[in-house]
């Protein structure tokens, strides 16, 4: 398969493509995109897609879009918006490229109330039953939508991404809509 199918098969599907990735293969399909950006963008831009670059990450986005796919990406940036909450809420200063493991978390569950009423909002309606399993949920959610990657399986130490960059984007882009519409 040739670089180009594989940025635009990571793409295509939502996905982001990472300089801080842990998997080498990931790191080297970054710089692939950034030294044929150009390239890239106008073959992309032929079939419909912009790629689009964030603080060292890829991804897609479309020209036009339905309604029903306008709403689908509302509801998951207010899931987000929830996520961006539950992990503040238990370090302030993580970033990305920070470490966390789900046990640290789970020692933080059991002294911060908060933190807890936090996370079992984010898990309403699954099927976890205690909070390693919730969080295993969350954390397996976050991988799959390209926000974290696992970086050592013996200590189940996660690192977060760059495009953890984009989740902060948002949050910041609706604080700033909010304070302009109180300005009114």
């Amino acid at each position: 398969m040739s670089r180009t199918a594989e940025v635009f098969e990571v793409l295509s599907r939502g996905g982001f493509i990472c300089s801080n990735s842990v998997k080498p293969g990931g790191r080297y399909l970054y710089q692939y995109v950034e030294e044929h950006e150009e390239k890239l963008t106008d073959t992309f831009f032929e079939i419909g897609f912009r790629l689009e670059a964030g603080n060292n990450y890829y991804y897609f986005s479309r020209e036009s879009e339905d309604q029903q796919s306008r709403e689908r990406k509302v509801v998951k940036a207010l899931r987000w918006l929830d996520i961006l909450a539950f992990f503040s809420t238990y370090n302030k200063s993580l970033c990305r490229g920070a470490r966390i493991t789900p046990h640290e978390i789970a020692a933080q569950l059991e002294i911060n109330s908060s933190l807890k009423d936090q996370l079992a909002g984010l898990r309403k309606g699954s099927a976890a039953k205690n909070h390693a399993e919730q969080l295993d949920a969350l954390f397996n959610d976050l991988k799959r939508e390209g926000f974290i990657e696992l970086e050592n399986e013996t200590s189940q130490t996660w690192k977060l991404l760059d495009v953890w960059d984009y989740m902060e984007q948002l949050v910041m882009a609706v604080s700033i809509l909010d304070e302009e519409e109180g300005e009114e």
